[in-house]
């Protein structure tokens, strides 16, 4: 609110005249200055309320939209509740893909990773080797287009055997650049009791090829003396059927199932897959209740309250045309989206509106029936996404939290496009209302001047008017003076 202070008037001001201090701010709050100065002040107000209501539901929205996402992460849905009579043998799990069944599973051999172990060639492994050239390894493991790939690893008179096994290791591992993935040499160094030790990050019947300079495979103790443990592939009896694979984690046994194969074993174990449908149940019921909670903010932001009432109060964002948009776009797309390709709806998941006032709710045994009978489906309609051939980078996405996510988006992160960035909605609003601030702002420091400048003029008026009637009753009281000399004087004579 605006502010006047009795600051720059003398408390002797009215002494004769009886303006006081109090009189001129009387007189400055009548101004129509201080009317629009509180004018100002009071927008500035209900614009800050507004910002914060908006800010408020840009809250609720990022809240609301990280339920939302959950309805896309993998981890919601690939998952089944696996169970094992032995955990030290064997272990299971699958996807959404995988069928509820039961498998029975003897480990016979567990596969090892093949390894070459030079012979000993320094009395220490931080003594420099005084060699140079260069080593290629050539990878265990082929490549997309079914080559082994070679490494060449430069050497010189500087190296050590930890250096050269450091050089090594930095070519091991793939790596992705751009969604394209380049595989790495699939070999691990080490250095143990000063002898190189070459072993395939893969397992099964491998082969670790050495080559290059002799000088340098000689000087690493790599050469005809070294000695190689070839590794072996797992053998396992799968519900009677004998079965051999380059790993001991095998995945392409069973659609959508994983056998882990942890210990060579005499004895059987049972393994069983069934579908754990807790963590779709509880992302969906999380959604909802964000949604709700979103949704009662908004209803009481937009309330117009009763017209009809002289004291009728709204809700700080009454009329808002972007907030209504919100409300009415996201009301309608939690219970009648567009999926393309999916023949489900919202209410085949048991998503639906359970009342007048438009709250939201989950029949989970819907849900769960839904998920039971094609849980590919299900996953389907809520997200769906095309990817690069390493599943690292998102073509393009669709489905029921998408089509969410996209409005939500608007407001929250605004529309990224090939060439520029649009603010997203509430920016525009927060922009909008600071902008309006600074105007008034600017408007008010105007307001200020003015009475300010009023203020003098008054202080001016009315200390020249105290004046003009303290010299008045100075001449009255000489001329009262005089006269009643003269009377005496001539009543004497």
């Amino acid at each position: 609110m605006a502010s006047l202070t009795t600051d720059g008037i003398s408390t002797t001001l009215g002494q004769y005249s009886g303006i006081t201090a109090s009189d001129i701010i009387s007189l400055l709050k009548s101004s129509a200055a201080y009317q629009n100065e509180t004018s100002a002040q009071n927008k500035i107000s209900t614009i800050q309320t507004q910002e914060n209501a908006w800010n408020a539901i840009s809250t609720q929205l990022t809240l609301f939209s990280t339920k939302v996402k959950a309805l896309q992460s993998n981890d919601t849905y690939l998952t089944k509740a696996a169970t094992t009579t032995d955990s030290s043998i064997a272990t299971i799990s699958g996807t959404t893909t995988a069928a509820q069944d039961t498998y029975d599973l003897k480990v016979e051999q567990l596969a090892t990773a093949t390894s070459i172990t030079g012979t000993q060639v320094a009395t220490s492994s931080k003594t420099k080797l005084g060699i140079s050239g260069t080593l290629t390894l050539t990878s265990p493991d082929a490549d997309s287009k079914g080559n082994l790939a070679t490494f060449d690893i430069k050497l010189d008179s500087s190296d050590t055997l930890n250096t050269v096994a450091a050089k090594i290791n930095a070519l091991t591992a793939d790596t992705t650049t751009n969604g394209t993935t380049t595989q790495g040499s699939h070999v691990r160094a080490s250095v143990v009791d000063n002898h190189l030790v070459l072993t395939s990050t893969t397992t099964g019947t491998k082969t670790i090829g050495v080559s290059g300079d002799s000088s340098v495979v000689d000087g690493l103790g790599l050469g005809s003396s070294a000695k190689t443990t070839s590794g072996q592939n797992s053998k396992f009896e799968l519900d009677g059927m004998t079965i051999e694979r380059d790993s001991n984690t095998i995945t392409d046994v069973v659609d959508g199932t994983t056998f882990n194969l942890n210990k060579v074993s005499d004895s059987h174990v049972t393994l069983s897959l069934t579908n754990d449908t807790s963590k779709i149940v509880s992302a969906v019921q999380d959604m909802v209740t964000s949604y709700n909670s979103l949704m009662k903010t908004i209803s009481s932001d937009l309330d117009v309250g009763d017209p009809t009432q002289s004291d009728n109060t709204t809700g700080p964002l009454a009329g808002d045309n972007d907030l209504i948009h919100l409300q009415s776009t996201l009301s309608s797309l939690i219970t009648n989206p567009t999926v393309a390709g999916s023949t489900m709806n919202a209410n085949s998941v048991g998503i639906s509106f359970v009342d007048k006032n438009g709250t939201l709710g989950v029949d989970t045994d819907k849900l769960k029936a839904a998920i039971s009978n094609d849980p590919t489906a299900v996953k389907d309609f809520f997200y769906s996404a095309k990817t690069t051939a390493s599943g690292l980078v998102t073509i393009s996405s669709s489905g029921y939290s998408q089509g969410v996510l996209d409005l939500v988006n608007k407001y929250l992160s605004g529309v990224t496009g090939a060439l520029t960035a649009n603010k997203s909605i509430i920016q525009i609003k927060t922009d909008g209302y600071q902008s309006q601030i600074k105007d008034l702002n600017s408007q008010i420091k105007d307001f200020e001047s003015t009475l300010e400048m009023q203020k003098q003029q008054y202080i001016d008026t009315f200390t020249r008017l105290d004046q003009a009637m303290m010299e008045g009753e100075s001449e009255l009281s000489y001329f009262t003076s005089s006269s009643s000399a003269l009377n005496s004087s001539s009543n004497k004579s």
